[in-house]
């Protein structure tokens, strides 16, 4: 924001030098607060409680800003206005339910499900659905561990079920030399529970490295093992409990095929980091790869892009519209490069997390997926068109730095802010 014409005219209206200082102390104050000065002991006595006046204006106006900058960054640690600050009583407030609302948060992570939310309209509706919805699983998961108990306590209990089902496992049980490798016993053949010929010497190495790692009090070994050949992968879990077998000192193993399993939640984690919308990673996903990188202090570039005119096609054309723009937007910034990362952080916001290529590479980069996304020209299922555009800021992370990962994704998205104002007529065409 800048001052309007009234302001760089004042100098041919007044022509009172303590006025004009007054004027444009003010004027630094509201638009250019670095440079703002004002010694009220050199104005004239008449002059001097406005001065006061305005100096503590200032003080009070520098608070509120340095308020809405922490929250702006999600900081709410820094220090609050002082008591009598009246301009920042609104924001002291949100201050006071965000903190609230984070402490909160962390006492449902923490298992305490009856926390809830008064207050911030179709957020708190949210949480306190999702507030609920855990406790009904945490409910339903107790009912199920106790009839898990109690099947597992009638089987102890029934000598003559355990040898049927003993003789039914699925999982292989074998006795190995811990110093020699030989196999002393196996209730079945390796190969009936591999996949591939090839890891059979693999896992008994594998196994034999556990094995002799186990002390002879040792209780058991519960290991997670997996083989791949190829485009073959196998997982299993493994317990080892060490024995005397005859003459041997011996480990015997239990091992259970979990490749369905661990196929079936790397499923789910991998649905649990899409964004339901668009196919890309989530905000969590984002996020959490964003402060992996920063935290080994390798080289990559973050950038952060926004969708233009996203709330003029909702407003005008409705949200299904709204979403094929999202998805087109998405659709192209995937084309960033193979080895990128793109995250839809929400709403119109994306974020892309690349290595192996500069700042000034990604903005061109960006720049001409922007120029084929405004050349595009997008019809709605009522043959009306409209055009499309992204705004995007570009941090490059030097390899062992320092910042936090939040630092430059606001560094980045003040960088898409310049650009989004450098590119405002444009975008009006």
């Amino acid at each position: 924001m800048r001052p309007s014409a009234g302001w760089t005219e004042r100098q041919e209206i007044i022509s009172n030098p303590t006025a004009d200082k007054l004027f444009y102390y003010l004027r630094d104050v509201l638009y250019y607060p670095r440079r703002a000065q004002l010694d009220v002991a050199s104005l004239p006595e008449d002059f001097r409680e406005l001065g006061e006046g305005l100096a503590y204006f200032a003080e009070m106006l520098g608070e509120v800003r340095a308020l809405a900058k922490s929250l702006s960054r999600g900081d709410l640690s820094g220090k609050l206005p002082c008591p009598g600050n009246e301009l920042a009583s609104d924001l002291k407030s949100l201050h006071a339910v965000l903190k609230h609302l984070t402490w909160q948060t962390r006492q449902v992570a923490a298992g305490d499900y009856d926390q809830h939310v008064e207050f911030m309209g179709d957020f708190a509706s949210a949480f306190n659905q999702m507030i609920a919805q855990l406790k009904e699983r945490r409910e339903t998961m107790r009912r199920e561990i106790e009839i898990i108990q109690k099947q597992r306590q009638y089987l102890e209990r029934s000598n003559s079920l355990f040898e049927i089902i003993t003789s039914r496992m699925s999982e292989w049980i074998a006795v190995i030399d811990r110093e020699t490798g030989e196999r002393l016993f196996a209730n079945r053949p390796i190969e009936s529970v591999l996949t591939c010929d090839a890891f059979e010497s693999e896992l008994y190495d594998i196994l034999m490295g556990h094995a002799k790692e186990i002390d002879g009090s040792d209780n058991q070994k519960i290991e997670e093992l997996h083989l791949t050949s190829g485009a073959v992968t196998q997982w299993f879990s493994a317990i080892l409990y060490p024995l005397r077998w005859y003459e041997h000192d011996a480990v015997a193993v239990v091992l259970t095929d979990t490749t369905t399993s661990m196929a079936e939640i790397n499923r789910l984690e991998e649905v649990a980091n899409r964004d339901t919308l668009t196919g890309t990673y989530n905000r969590y996903y984002g996020m959490n790869l964003l402060s992996e990188w920063n935290r080994r202090h390798i080289a990559f570039v973050i950038c952060f892009v926004d969708m233009d005119r996203l709330k003029y096609v909702n407003d005008v054309f409705g949200h299904a519209e709204g979403d094929r723009y999202i998805l087109q937007v998405a659709k192209l910034l995937q084309a960033f490069s193979a080895e990128s990362c793109v995250c839809r952080l929400g709403g119109d916001e994306f974020m892309i997390l690349g290595t192996g290529i500069s700042q000034k590479a990604a903005e061109t980069r960006l720049e001409a997926l922007r120029d084929s996304l405004v050349a595009e020209k997008f019809v709605t299922e009522d043959g009306v068109s409209y055009r499309g555009s992204i705004s995007y800021g570009v941090v490059e992370v030097a390899a062992g730095n320092r910042s936090s990962a939040g630092d430059f994704l606001s560094m980045a998205d003040e960088k898409m802010y310049a650009y989004k104002k450098a590119h405002k007529v444009e975008r009006r065409d």
